[in-house]
Order: C-alpha cells, then sequence, then structure tokens
C-alpha cells in the first residue's frame, strides 16, 4: 500500500474562506452561516443628462427603499469596468457590397485595439441572515393550523426571504432598470439532456478570479464553495491566479454627500471592481451606537478636571460640541425611521499580472478619490481580508465601524451609469440576436447606437446647418446595410449621399437634373401600375391632386371623369399622362393635365411611355433642383416616389431618410404624408428619419405632437443658441431638461452628437477613419466633383482611385472588388 497521508492538505484552503454552500431556489444561494443570497444586475440614470433636482429625485427614491431594511440585511453595490471587444463579428453582419464592408472593418479594427474602451456593468447583492434559530422556533406556537405548525424552520425563512425580495425589487424597479439573476436551463446532445446554469454564481466567480463565463450546476447544488478553484497566495500583494491583485480601500468621508458625488470612477480608463458593502443596523441597534459616539464626544467638550471640580477654568472644545450636536440630529434621525444606519465598507478591487502596471492603476484610482474630497489607501497587511470582505455575501471580513445612514449610502453607491445601448438591436422584426445599427465612442466608455425602441425605429435629427448632419445620416446608411435584405430609400439635398450611394451600389437619381453620371435621364409613368383596386384608387387621387394644383376646383363631375379614365385605361396599352389626356372626356381636365404632358414643362419627368425608376437595394433621390421648380412641380413627383417606396416595403429592415425635412414639413401634402408614415410604417418594419436644420419649421408644421410621440429616439446635432429664447423652448417641448439644453449648447459642431431615446441618453462621436470620412464625410463640391470625374474614367472600380487620392493605403485589398 502506498501512504497517502503526507500528500493529503490539512490546512484549510481558498475554498474554506467563501461562505457560499448551495442553491435553494431559482436564483437564492445558500450561505455557509445560514444566510440568504440574491442578485441583481441594474442600471441607473445617465447623470451626466439629469438635473440637480433629477438626482437628488433618485437618490431620495433609493433612501426610502434602504431604509424599509434593518438588522440582518446586508446590501453590496457592485460597479464593474471591464474592456470591451464585443465589436459585431462579421458573420453576423451582411453588408453587400465592399465599402460598407470595409467602412465596417475600419470601424471594428479601430475597437479592438487596446485604445482604452472601458464598459460599466452594475449588480445588487441583497443577503439576509435570520434571526436565531431558537428565537424564531416560539413563533411555530401561534400558529392554529397544523400545516404551518409542520413547517421547517429552513422554509420559512426561504419563504419570508422571497416574499421580501419580491417587495424590494419592485421598489427598485420604480428608479432602476432591474434584472434577476436568476437559473437558466438549456439543452445540450440534441435535446437528450437538460443542464443549468446560474447567472449568481457567475457573477461569484468574477468576483473571486476576474473571470467571467457560465456555470454549469452539478445535480445537487451543494458544496458551492468549489467555485473558488483559483490558488490565492497571501501577502502585501496577494496574487490570485498569478494575477496580482490590489485593493484600494476609502476609509474617509467627506463632511457632507450629493448624488453621484464618486461617479467620475464610473469613467476611468481601467478594469476594476468598485464594491459597496452596507450592513444595517435596526433602529434600537443604531441609537445605542450613536447614543455611545455621543457620549464619548460629549467628554471632550470640557476638560477632566473641569468637569471632576465642576470648574470652568479653560475654554470649551468647540470641534467637540459641533460633533455632539451632529450625533444628536443623528440619533433623531434614526429615531424617525426615515433613515436606516449601517457599516459602510467600500473598496475598489483591482487586478494585473504585471505588479507595477498595477501599482500604477491603485495610484491612479487614489488620487481620483483624493481628489473627491474622500480618504483613500492602498491596502497592504489588510489585503486579503479586505478582498474577502468585497466577496458577495460576506459579512465578516474588513468590517468599518463608523456609522453612515442610508440617505448618504444613496449618493455613494453607484446608481448612475454611463449608457452604453443595446448590445443587440431591439426591434423584435429582426432575426434573433441581430447587432446592434453602429458603435460609437464617447471618453472611454463606447456606445452602441440602435435608432429602434422596441419596434418604433422613427428618428428625428435636428439642428443647425454645418453641425455635421448630412455626415450623420451617410454613416446610419452605411452602417444599416448591416442587415439581410436591408434596404435603404434616401431624399438628399446637395447630394451629400452621392459618394456612399454610387460606392455602394446603389442608384443615385437627381431628380429635374440630367443625371450625368448615371448616363441616362429619369422619366416616370405614375400610372404603369393598375392593377389593384388600391392601385386604381392612388391613380385616381394623384389625378385629383395634379388638376387641383392647377387652380381647379374639385367637382364631383371631375371626379366620376377621372376615376372613368382610370378605369378604362386598365386594359389599355398605352399608360402615360398623354394617353390619359387623350381619353379623358372633360375639357377643364386637359387643359389642366398639359403642364404635366410632353407639351408641357414638367413632361420630361412625368409623361413616359415606361416608368425608369427601377428600385434597388439602396435608392437616393436628390431634389434640390426639384424643390426650386415650385409647389405645382415638386407635389406630384415627390408622391409619386411616396407610393413608390411604399409598394417596396415587404418586410425587410428598410429606411428612408429624409434629408432637410423642414421642406416637406412646410407642405401641408407632405405634411400629412410624415404623419401618415409615422403612424403606419412601423409594422411594415421601417423605420423613417427626419433630419431637419430649421428648428423653427418643425415647431410650426402643426405635427410637432406626433414627431414628439412618433419619434423616440432623437439625436441633436451642437447648437450654440440651444439655450437662447425662442429656441430654448423647442427643446423644452421634446422633453428636454436644462442639463440637456446645456449639452446641446455646449457640444463640438461636426463631431458631436446628443441622442436621447426613452432608454438612455449619451453624447457620443463617430470615430470616423479615414475609409469612412472618404465617403460619408466627403460632401464638397469639389470632392463630388473629382467622384464623378473618377466613376466616368475607371467605372465600377472608381472608388479604389477614390480612396488613393485620398492617401489610403491599400485600397485594392481594402475593397477586393469581385
Amino acid at each position: 500500500m502506498v501512504g497517502l497521508k503526507r500528500f493529503r492538505a490539512t490546512g484549510p484552503s481558498f475554498a474554506d474562506l467563501v461562505p457560499y454552500a448551495g442553491l435553494v431556489d431559482n436564483g437564492v444561494l445558500l450561505l455557509k452561516d445560514g444566510s440568504l443570497m440574491a442578485g441583481w444586475y441594474f442600471a441607473g440614470p445617465d447623470s451626466e443628462s439629469a438635473t440637480d433636482i433629477e438626482r437628488n429625485e433618485v437618490s431620495r427614491q433609493m433612501n426610502a427603499v434602504l431604509s424599509r431594511l434593518g438588522s440582518g440585511w446586508m446590501i453590496q453595490a457592485e460597479a464593474i469596468r471591464i474592456p470591451t471587444v464585443d465589436y459585431p463579428s462579421e458573420d453576423r453582419c451582411y453588408f453587400p457590397d465592399p465599402v460598407t464592408r470595409a467602412i465596417d472593418a475600419e470601424r471594428r479594427a479601430h475597437f479592438a485595439r487596446e485604445q482604452g474602451h472601458f464598459e460599466s456593468k452594475h449588480a445588487l447583492i441583497l443577503t439576509y441572515r435570520p434571526l436565531e434559530s431558537k428565537k424564531i422556533a416560539l413563533s411555530k406556537y401561534i400558529y392554529a393550523d397544523g400545516e404551518s405548525r409542520r413547517t421547517s424552520y429552513a422554509d420559512t425563512v426561504l419563504f419570508v426571504f422571497k416574499n421580501a425580495i419580491r417587495e424590494i425589487e419592485q421598489y427598485f424597479a420604480n428608479t432602476l432598470s432591474i434584472r434577476r439573476m436568476e437559473t437558466r436551463e438549456t439543452v445540450e446532445r440534441g435535446g437528450e439532456r437538460i443542464v443549468r446554469y446560474d447567472e449568481l454564481l457567475q457573477f461569484v466567480r468574477f468576483c473571486i478570479t476576474g473571470e467571467s463565463h457560465p456555470i454549469r450546476l452539478p445535480d445537487v447544488p451543494m458544496y458551492l464553495d468549489w467555485i473558488a478553484t483559483a490558488e490565492l497566495e497571501h501577502g502585501l500583494t496577494p496574487k490570485i491566479e498569478n494575477r496580482y491583485l490590489s485593493v484600494v480601500a476609502i476609509d474617509g468621508l467627506p463632511a457632507e454627500s450629493w448624488p453621484g458625488i464618486l461617479n467620475s470612477l464610473d469613467l476611468m480608463p481601467l478594469t476594476y471592481r468598485w464594491s459597496s458593502r452596507f450592513i444595517f443596523l435596526d433602529a434600537e441597534e443604531a441609537r445605542a451606537k450613536l447614543e455611545r459616539t455621543r457620549k464619548k464626544w460629549q467628554q471632550k467638550v470640557r476638560p477632566f478636571f473641569d468637569q471632576l471640580f465642576q470648574t470652568q477654568s479653560r475654554s470649551v472644545d468647540q470641534d467637540a460640541m459641533t460633533m455632539v450636536a451632529e450625533t444628536e440630529d443623528a440619533i433623531a434621525q434614526a429615531s424617525s425611521q426615515l433613515v436606516a444606519y449601517g457599516y459602510y465598507t467600500p473598496v475598489v478591487i483591482l487586478f494585473d499580472s504585471d505588479r507595477e502596471a498595477l501599482q500604477e492603476k491603485a495610484e491612479a484610482i487614489r488620487r481620483l478619490i483624493q481628489a473627491e474630497g474622500f480618504g483613500a489607501r492602498i491596502e497592504t497587511l489588510n489585503a486579503t481580508d479586505a478582498f474577502l470582505g468585497s466577496l458577495p455575501g460576506n459579512w465578516y471580513s474588513n468590517i468599518r465601524e463608523p456609522l453612515i445612514n442610508t440617505s448618504n449610502l444613496a449618493d455613494l453607491i453607484p446608481l448612475n451609469a454611463v449608457w452604453s445601448g443595446n448590445p443587440v438591436a431591439p426591434c423584435p422584426f429582426y432575426p434573433p440576436n441581430s447587432p446592434p445599427l453602429m458603435q460609437v465612442a464617447s471618453g472611454s466608455t463606447p456606445f452602441r447606437l440602435n435608432l429602434h425602441v422596441d419596434d418604433v425605429g422613427h428618428t428625428l435629427i435636428f439642428g443647425p446647418t454645418g453641425s455635421g448632419k448630412s455626415t450623420l445620416l451617410a454613416l446610419i446608411a452605411a452602417q444599416f446595410r448591416r442587415y439581410q435584405n436591408a434596404q435603404i430609400f434616401a431624399f438628399d439635398k446637395g447630394s451629400s449621399l452621392l459618394p456612399l450611394t454610387l460606392a455602394a451600389g446603389g442608384d443615385h437619381y437627381e431628380i429635374g437634373g440630367d443625371n450625368a453620371e448615371e448616363g441616362r435621364a429619369l422619366a416616370f409613368c405614375p400610372l404603369s401600375g393598375l392593377g389593384t383596386d388600391a392601385d386604381r384608387a392612388w391613380a385616381t387621387d394623384w389625378i385629383e391632386m395634379l388638376v387641383g394644383l392647377q387652380g381647379v376646383s374639385i367637382t364631383p363631375d371631375h371626379r366620376n371623369a377621372i376615376s372613368r379614365q382610370v378605369g378604362l385605361m386598365t386594359s389599355a396599352a398605352g399608360r402615360s399622362l398623354s394617353d390619359f389626356v387623350s381619353g379623358v372626356q372633360m375639357r377643364e381636365i386637359k387643359d389642366a393635365l398639359h403642364h404635366y404632358t410632353v407639351d408641357g414643362p414638367m413632361g420630361q419627368l412625368l409623361d413616359a411611355e415606361e416608368d425608369g425608376l427601377s428600385l434597388g437595394a439602396f435608392q437616393t433621390f436628390e431634389i434640390e433642383q426639384l424643390m426650386n421648380m415650385g409647389e405645382r412641380n415638386l407635389v406630384p413627383v415627390l408622391t409619386y416616389l411616396f407610393r413608390r417606396i411604399e409598394k417596396r416595403l415587404d418586410g425587410f429592415p428598410s429606411l428612408i431618410v429624409l434629408d432637410e425635412a423642414w421642406l416637406m414639413l412646410g407642405h401641408p401634402v407632405f405634411r400629412s404624408k410624415i404623419r401618415e408614415w409615422l403612424k403606419v410604417l412601423r409594422k411594415a418594419n421601417c423605420a423613417v428619419v427626419l433630419a431637419t436644420q430649421s428648428i423653427s419649421d418643425a415647431e410650426r408644421s402643426g405635427i410637432i405632437d406626433v414627431l414628439k410621440e412618433s419619434c423616440p429616439t432623437k439625436i441633436c446635432l451642437p447648437n450654440g443658441a440651444a439655450r437662447q429664447p425662442g429656441t430654448r423652448e423647442f427643446y423644452e417641448r421634446i422633453g428636454f431638461n436644462e442639463r440637456q439644453i446645456e449639452i446641446v449648447s455646449g457640444s463640438i459642431p461636426k463631431r458631436e452628437y446628443y441622442v436621447a431615446t426613452p432608454e438612455g441618453r449619451r453624447l457620443f462621436d463617430m470615430s470616423l477613419g479615414p475609409v469612412a470620412l472618404s465617403f460619408v464625410g466627403a460632401s464638397g463640391k469639389e470632392d463630388l466633383k473629382r467622384i464623378r470625374a473618377l466613376k466616368s474614367e475607371h467605372g465600377h472600380d472608381w472608388p479604389i482611385h477614390w480612396l488613393q487620392t485620398r492617401g489610403v493605403r491599400d485600397a485594392v485589398s481594402l475593397l477586393n472588388f469581385e
């Protein structure tokens, strides 16, 4: 036999230092001391966009929730700062052309590089330690029914805990966006086996080792301290799994606090875990401890011999008197039960494989904390104990004795998050796990921009001219191509979308121009499609509109004549406007429509024998020249284009971009069409993006309430006049507060953009590289002239030569035209 005794470790292991015993219910963890623990992920409002009043209200509501707890409860608020590298992979995107694919590849490479891009996540851990069983055991004798008397102590405690956390979760949900850490089941081996993974254990494992990966539960989920499988080396700088550990402890509090006093920690370009532990006390316990503190300071007010001999030989200690008064106020607050008191222990945990780099990070954290008025130190002898005390559910290690109340706690814990956007497209009409529209940056925290809020993607973009609106629209269009079978229909002014449209293989038409870059003219045959009753009804209304635009008052006789002729043309070979004029029987209608036939000024656009418009996946209409033709010519053309686009909406992801939308908002026909689109196109999986530089026209459009309600996503361009009277009122009408107006006013033109949705608010920049700028940011007259010349000279390969003229290296390999 082999003697194995000397190979067995008899001393305590790392697993003995963690408190986790077993999983007793969905998302409920039993600890070794009998405590029960549950956890949530949460996100608070963006403090950068909130006013002082809003931040104070959030803090007040959190205090109202926390003050309900007492002895036996512990809360741990965890703020985790981690690197973000989850840019959508190529296999999740369906870019149909090499140019938009290259733009996305450039952006993926930018965010994949180690440039200090980090994301914050927040978790809330609630632990309950029941009273001793001897005290609880007597309660079973007060029950009259036998079933209640037979209920075990463990079942009673679990029942009480589940009811309590359900109530607390409901209170938290009024202030925070919160999601419970639960156990989820998945099917493996072709449906033969059901396995379970627990999010709470996964989070606990992350807190211990800094590694986040799914934790598969055993069939009997007990003896769960095995999750502490890492190797721990104790010392002045402990090591866990060959990575050094540093703990920065906050050990001094300022004289007063305010909501978000430590929010700057949430913006650090470092990987860390900021743990705030608070152990609650009942009002009676808090008063007793505060009374001892009051007596200690009371004794310092007068010197010992003065108190002994009842004399007044020296002046009193003013600082001690102040502390006595403050302690008496604290006792009064504890008695009122409007706040709860407890022990607060905040620490920041950092990991790094390089000891010197870790020391630099810890020093940076300490300097930032001290700059906010707090005391901070880097733990040495107490490092291991401080680390263990930061683990979820640990009541015992590293307890700090000074008391604070829940009103201060609500100011100190990280409730206000920097919104990072939805990591997947939220639209339910898109395939599951579809990537977000695009990833942009703002400081050290990237942002995933989605136009959709649930199934509504309508977006309002507004700001003064020259602020970068055209560049933003072009990038949105380029990134929208990532969705399979995506369709884009854009109405442009100034040809700002021409480079991207032509480079992506789309069709760019200058309505009313010669379309020299396309080599052909564009003419429409609006009556070519009369196959259905809906088509014929639209054609009848369209002809009536043309007649009305010529100043003719439409009567029932006119309507009958138009409807009759449209019906006759259903089976006719020719369906041009000239054919309609030849067949209609009323002279007044003939004369009114003469303007739109080949003999009139608009015949080259509206009187073709066959329709020259073939809608593809990316279609841009340049309407600047058309807008200068007057209402009589503008309205018929755009109305027909709108009809063609509506018929193309077949359920695939679609985007309609209206640049300079103020031109359309000012006309009653287009205003009603936009109102209709905002209400009905959601069902067709189509988002409408309205971009306008004229805020006053949007204000006077008469549908500002529709724009506000139907466009949940609003993107504001920098506007230095946002706080001035007249402009300020518009921002207030769409729901902006004082702080948001201040952000818009102080933003940098052509660089920063401010997005506001019901889910969050964020200031961001687009992080454009040279490839993206060559196609979405080149809208100057000289650039457009050069692009047209290159397309005429090189045809399909012109983007390669365009990139080369812009100094982009490896343009051929980047685009890789097939």
